[in-house]
């Protein structure tokens, strides 16, 4: 159906999520999809594949109907629809409004890999150092810091795991299409203190920050301000106030 009649946001691409987008996006809503792991399908995604069929977990838990062929047998593929937004490593900020009226401020964590330009040719992990339990697998083996979060997801881009991940830049050297940016560091790393004595501006400004992902502390007084500066280290002092 290509008339859209409203917006709907569904939190969560597990079983319950995938089928509330798939079902909204029939019958007309514009549908964002979103979920705070980097892959769909939460721990359904583990459950492939099954007999007698040798469908994935997936498509046999959540049968579609009225489909083409092609989707019918794979919901992965039928989740390209046109109404459905898919946002992963996304986390919902703030919910403000009534019913039909909602405004929602989310929050998406940097990937460092372009899921546009990712190939999947795998040679990033062949020169990683770091291995760590695989979760996937129920730490029964293990996985490099960049890594496939589902094997047989689509579309599946690599992703990083910002935990273990040295930034010794190995991956992003040897990716053929340069599909990697280690360069670009988390914004959470950059430490800034603001300084003022109205509330509402310090809080104003707190917020706004950390919406776009720092890290803020705040002060009242110069004072205060040096007794944080001698005792953190910051990148950036954001001040309206004489300071002693």
């Amino acid at each position: 159906m290509n008339k859209k009649i409203g917006k709907a946001l569904v939190v969560g691409a597990g079983i319950s999520g995938i089928r509330s987008a798939l079902d909204l996006a029939e019958t007309g809503y514009s549908v964002t999809l979103i979920d705070r792991s980097p892959h769909l399908g939460g721990v359904l995604s583990q459950l492939d594949y099954q007999f007698p069929t040798d469908r994935c977990g997936m498509c046999k838990m959540l049968p579609l109907v009225n489909r083409d062929a092609s989707s019918q047998y794979c919901l992965r593929k039928g989740l390209f629809h046109e109404n459905i937004e898919i946002l992963l490593s996304t986390e919902m900020n703030s919910l403000e409004g009534e019913p039909g009226h909602f405004q929602v401020k989310l929050k998406q964590k940097p990937t460092w890999i372009d899921p546009e330009l990712c190939n999947g040719c795998g040679l990033c992990t062949e020169v990683c150092p770091v291995e760590v339990p695989d979760e996937f697998n129920a730490g029964l083996n293990h996985r490099k810091a960049i890594y496939l979060p589902v094997p047989h997801a689509i579309p599946n881009p690599y992703v990083i795991d910002f935990t273990a991940c040295t930034r010794c830049g190995e991956c992003e050297k040897i990716c053929p299409t340069q599909a990697i940016g280690i360069s670009q560091q988390e914004r959470k790393k950059f430490k800034i203190l603001v300084v003022d004595d109205e509330l509402i501006v310090r809080d104003s400004l707190k917020e706004w920050l950390e919406e776009e992902g720092f890290s803020v502390d705040m002060a009242e007084s110069g004072q205060e301000a040096l007794d944080k500066l001698s005792a953190n280290s910051y990148h950036l002092m954001l001040t309206d106030i004489k300071m002693p």
